[in-house]
């Protein structure tokens, strides 16, 4: 195993569930939930005695992706309604912003839920839930109609909200391709991190945050010592550009030596600097990060997606 592999690892919540936890929780029999699990449609473990159990992250997986209403979501560690309400993005966005900024944080983990259950890809939710919210809350904080406190509660609510999805997406398998992310030395801004990580993971990357306000230097370290495939930077504020133009390129180098893909997004990258910058891709939202990861991609590294409720009947 991956020396990255094993820190990804120990930082995963791993639970596993019974059948009888899980047939509850879907509101189906028992003998159902076992048919299922042998014939391969829900990820399934066995015990040393041999029962079987479920990781918690492929049952919430197989719920989403076959549309299955959650009759006790409790069960599964969810906000008591999700799963039944299938809630569109545009409405999601506007009561999350609302109840962020109130400081709610239950009614914020229900709605992330809800949209996330319905369907919604991660990338979605990310841009048009998460981040969309976040650019009014600025927007608001500029203007001084939000004071700093609120702002900076917002933050760390959805801050546990992608580390809470995080936890419903599969571990990265061993032969999953490697990559990580960071903010630059001066840039506290770590929203944007988490949501590339959550994004990338959910597509099957071994992805992980290296953290925030790292120098160039530590990043070209971990770039030569780890050979990732993918290296993403999110740059919210930039301290002395001329020094930072001369560093990314050094880094585009060294990740263009290793055979990686030098990924990039920000509100501080003017197309006027961008011009200067060397990099794969700029991405200026998570549904472009989807997309361009994707495309790096051999189609067996895909995650594959279930069959819906038809493979189950």
């Amino acid at each position: 195993m991956h020396a990255f592999d094993g820190l990804l690892e120990e930082r995963c919540v791993r639970e596993l569930l019974s059948p009888k936890q899980v047939a509850k929780a879907i509101g189906v029999s028992e003998s159902s939930l076992k048919r299922w699990c042998d014939r391969g449609i829900i990820p399934t473990e066995r015990t040393a005695g041999g029962h079987r159990r479920l990781p918690r992250n492929g049952v919430v997986r197989f719920i989403r992706d076959g549309g299955y209403q959650v009759a006790d979501p409790g069960v599964l560690g969810l906000p008591l309604s999700a799963g039944k309400t299938r809630l569109a993005v545009d409405l999601a966005k506007d009561r999350f912003r609302e109840a962020v900024i109130e400081g709610n944080e239950t009614t914020c983990r229900q709605l992330i839920f809800d949209v996330y259950l319905a369907g919604h890809p991660i990338s979605v939710i990310c841009d048009q839930v998460i981040a969309s919210a976040f650019h009014e809350i600025g927007d608001h904080w500029e203007c001084g109609d939000l004071e700093v406190f609120q702002e900076r509660r917002a933050c760390e609510i959805a801050g546990r909200m992608i580390h809470e999805l995080r936890q419903t997406v599969p571990l990265p398998d061993g032969d999953s391709p490697l990559a990580f992310g960071s903010t630059l030395d001066g840039d506290p801004y770590m929203l944007a991190v988490g949501m590339a990580e959550l994004v990338l993971r959910d597509l099957g990357w071994n992805a992980s945050s290296l953290g925030h306000m790292l120098p160039f230097d530590t990043i070209r370290v971990a770039v030569e010592s780890l050979k990732p495939k993918l290296v993403w930077l999110s740059v919210s504020a930039i301290r002395d550009q001329e020094r930072f133009v001369a560093e990314f390129n050094d880094l585009f180098l060294a990740v263009d030596a290793v055979g990686g893909s030098l990924l990039v997004g920000g509100r501080s990258l003017p197309s006027e600097l961008r011009r200067q910058l060397r990099f794969n891709a700029f991405c200026d939202s998570f549904q472009n990060l989807e997309d361009f990861s994707r495309s790096l991609l051999s189609p067996s590294q895909r995650p594959s997606q279930s069959s819906g409720k038809g493979a189950a009947s």
